[in-house]
């Protein structure tokens, strides 16, 4: 484990190091580096496997003046591959997190091989999402933070539950999750849905580069996301191609992991 320093703070990296193709994965709170093992030893043989918490979450502890917003987490995306000096790299992010992998393609599309996103659909859709699913006052700057800061153990608990399909698989994510808060971490959901919904559907930071391929993995038992098209997607990269996993929910990296190691495995070479 390593840190490396950002403009948004010092974020925590995991990196298995060696000169294979780099994979890079950031967390979808309140997961953390520690949820990806069994997709790290997957993976490692064939792949540099980097996995780092933003910002907010795990223990990658935020700047007060960070915001979440969708050029920031891009920089942030853009430090970690630059500090690493990575070759071309596939961004494997999720959720709001896929949004900031989409703004880092278009910061540095040097460093940026192909994106393959999970439970990332155009930024009206998730806006919608977090109508729907996200309580209110969440929403709210200062009093979602302080909302968030006191129940982030509860809130944590409630969205495991809703977001793992599997209810027999629930118990270990939840306790890898809640020891990283009982030790201190971060869980920062106010902030990264403020900034999402702060987000201008038509930016341009959205619009991934035809040179980019994009894949988004969908998991159609996601209890959250019933509601959603991942199709939508396609607003910001008509190049799209989505591939679902029927029996998983909001996590499809992580709750199907050996099914999702062999789907980038199958990926062809980005050009």
């Amino acid at each position: 484990m390593r840190w490396i320093d950002t403009a948004a703070g010092p974020v925590r990296v995991r990196d298995t190091g060696g000169d294979r193709p780099p994979v890079v994965f950031a967390p979808d709170g309140p997961c953390t580096v520690e949820h990806y093992d069994t997709l790290v030893a997957l993976l490692r043989d064939d792949y540099r496997v980097v996995v780092f918490d933003l910002p907010g979450f795990g223990f990658s502890e935020p700047d007060p003046d960070y915001g979440h917003g969708l050029a920031e987490g891009g920089r942030v995306v853009t430090a970690v591959l630059e500090a690493l000096d990575l070759p071309p790299a596939t961004l494997a992010l999720s959720c709001v997190n896929g949004l900031y992998a989409m703004a880092a393609a278009r910061l540095a599309p040097e460093r940026v091989a192909r994106l393959v996103l999970c439970q990332t659909p155009d930024v009206t859709a998730l806006k919608a999402w977090a109508a729907r699913t996200i309580p209110s006052p969440i929403e709210t700057p200062l009093i979602g933070q302080l909302l968030n800061y006191f129940s982030r153990r509860r809130l944590a608990r409630i969205w495991l539950r809703m977001a793992v399909a599997d209810e027999a698989r629930q118990p270990d994510f939840l306790a890898t999750a809640d020891g990283t808060l009982r030790q201190g971490g971060c869980y920062c959901l106010a902030g990264a849905v403020q900034g999402m919904l702060n987000t201008g559907d038509d930016d341009a930071l959205l619009q991934v580069p035809a040179s980019v391929p994009v894949t988004l993995v969908w998991g159609r038992a996601d209890r959250t996301h019933r509601r959603t098209d991942p199709q939508s997607l396609r607003t910001h990269c008509p190049h799209l191609e989505v591939v679902t996993f029927d029996d998983a929910g909001h996590l499809p990296d992580l709750e199907a992991p050996e099914r999702y190691a062999a789907l980038l495995r199958d990926l062809p070479a980005a050009s």
